[in-house]
């Protein structure tokens, strides 16, 4: 068995501004109880800053220049690339937002439960940031019968002792998961042409799953996130019906129609008009109701 102590951690994630989150992120990082890592940044088109404060306040850091157009996914393989390109068989890829703040432990504990589950792909318990006890996101199960995928946990839950060790899953989110860097070697990269923003952590998981990866959420491992209000991703948040609307238009939003056609072709190639039906009445349903409740608590003044 590989010590953990003989491995690097290879962090990336692509970044445009939010300075002052790198910086926070950063910050946390710099405060693990273990430093076998190192940190790769692709700043894509940066104007506020960061790419001349990594370069003066830490120039360990490797950063990657974009051009301002890569968003998510062309950003992170940039980071990947050049990981696979300066690592060991035995490294890992962990991915994470520059909006995320690290308990100390936080590395630490991920490589002693890599050591548990050798080859692994290992996510995290979210929490928000401003309430350590509310749940954003941890994993999810693929209904690839039903034409649909559930949240192991939903946001806005509230963290309770059922959220302990770890579980199995077909899929993460792209905050907070460790991932061999063998996975990428066997797998490939994340696919950047079909699905350059959203749902190309989603792809990449459920193609390791389907390859034999075991997928797991340890809901022992947490990091706390900065969620932004105007994502309406807590059902506490304002929803309002331009909100709805602009995660539907435009080639880089979330609920687009050719991105999810695109994710359809590659995992529901014989049902893909069942999974964009049942994905888009269960979004627009959903969207419906939480804008009905919140319009309905404005008037009456809750």
């Amino acid at each position: 068995m590989i010590n953990n102590k003989d491995v690097t951690v290879h962090i990336v994630f692509p970044v445009h501004n939010r300075l002052e989150s790198t910086k926070d992120f950063l910050t946390s990082l710099s405060k693990q109880s273990a430093q076998n890592y190192k940190l790769v940044i692709c700043d894509d088109g940066s104007t506020d800053g960061t790419g001349e404060y990594l370069s003066t306040h830490h120039p360990d850091v490797t950063v990657i220049q974009g051009n301002g157009q890569l968003w998510w996914t062309a950003g992170i393989n940039k980071c990947v690339h050049y990981v696979l390109e300066n690592s060991c068989e035995t490294d890992y890829i962990l991915t994470l937002n520059n909006d995320v703040l690290l308990p100390d432990n936080y590395i630490e504990q991920k490589l002693q439960r890599s050591s548990e589950f050798p080859d692994a792909i290992i996510g995290t318990l979210c929490v928000y940031s401003d309430n350590k006890n509310i749940i954003e996101t941890s994993g999810y199960i693929m209904g690839f019968e039903k034409c649909e995928g559930k949240r192991l946990t939903k946001p806005g839950e509230k963290r309770t002792e059922k959220h302990k060790g770890v579980v199995e899953v077909t899929h993460l989110p792209g905050k907070g998961v460790l991932i061999p860097v063998t996975v990428f070697k066997d797998i490939g990269l994340y696919d950047e042409v079909n699905l350059p923003q959203y749902h190309a952590d989603t792809d990449l998981i459920l193609r390791a799953h389907k390859a034999g990866y075991c997928v797991l959420v340890d809901f022992d491992s947490v990091i706390y996130s900065d969620v932004n209000a105007n994502n309406m991703v807590l059902p506490t948040h304002a929803i309002t019906l331009k909100g709805i609307v602009d995660t539907f238009r435009g080639p880089y939003s979330m609920n687009n129609f050719s991105i999810y056609n695109n994710f359809a072709k590659k995992h529901f190639p014989d049902r893909r008009v069942k999974y964009l039906l049942k994905t888009y009445f269960k979004t627009i349903s959903g969207l419906t109701k939480r804008y009905l409740q919140y319009r309905l608590k404005r008037l009456k003044g809750t």
